[in-house]
């Protein structure tokens, strides 16, 4: 399935997504904002994906939004663009399957804020993230005043977003923003074998965990504790968690089913 901006495969269960416009360096102008939009609901639709995995095939991850002077005339299209990419950033935040984003090069303005909708983010040694809207007398949009803090703390949150300096690969490890690195040679590779080791574990178990992850963030501890085990029961007694036992006993691999 391809986009003019964007490329989606499938295979065993996992979404493979590839930002391919190089000429622009996967800019987040409105057509391409769209595309992510279509993918979402797509993605949120479908019945047979377990994981998504996202790259991209340009020399850079992606710029994000540029951020030219602009006229006054200029302003409400440019609100309108950076109001889109939020809600559908917020469609991919939604989504429940595990997210594996392989980031490479710049990641800029909206394309950080999508960054940071991921579950997992597996870096190259070249990358390199950055902020720059206050430089424009802009406030950082996409969610990523609210994400990132929930990411790396809010104390280190504050330091990239108001320090206006690059967060470079050495720096993005140390801050718990990425959880693994590899050569940039190895980056695509290395991001689809951990997307084919989650396909092989329950789908009922991966989304529910996420759910629990990011749901549970959101409410009181004792609730969050409630809602955790709350769903330990309810997958007592899925077909997935009988094969997981079965599996262990007759010592062979679980053919999980998602029910």
């Amino acid at each position: 399935m391809n986009y003019q901006f964007i490329n989606i495969t499938q295979q065993q269960g996992i979404a493979y997504i590839q930002l391919v416009d190089s000429k622009t360096q996967n800019e987040w102008h409105a057509p391409f904002i769209q595309e992510l939009r279509d993918i979402a609901i797509y993605l949120r639709d479908a019945t047979n994906i377990k994981v998504v995995v996202v790259g991209s095939s340009a020399d850079e991850f992606s710029i994000g939004s540029r951020l030219p002077a602009i006229s006054e005339e200029d302003v409400p299209q440019q609100y309108q663009t950076v109001s889109l990419a939020t809600d559908v950033l917020e469609l991919w935040a939604k989504l429940p399957y595990p997210i594996i984003i392989a980031i490479h090069g710049q990641c800029t303005s909206l394309a950080f804020s999508f960054a940071c909708i991921a579950d997992i983010r597996i870096i190259a040694e070249d990358v390199q993230f950055a902020v720059p809207e206050l430089a424009y007398g802009l406030v950082p949009a996409g969610g990523i005043t609210q994400r990132l803090p929930r990411l790396i703390g809010k104390g280190a949150a504050m330091n990239v977003l108001l320090g206006q300096s690059t967060v470079d690969a050495q720096e993005a490890m140390a801050l718990g923003l990425a959880t693994t690195q590899v050569p940039r040679e190895e980056l695509w590779q290395t991001a689809c074998t951990e997307g084919l080791r989650l396909s092989e574990l329950s789908t009922l178990s991966l989304q529910y965990t996420k759910e629990c992850l990011y749901r549970g963030s959101e409410l009181p501890f004792e609730q969050g504790l409630r809602l955790e085990l709350d769903v330990y029961l309810l997958l007592q007694t899925s077909r997935d968690r009988m094969e997981g036992v079965e599996a262990f006993l007759e010592k062979r691999k679980p053919q999980f089913i998602g029910e």
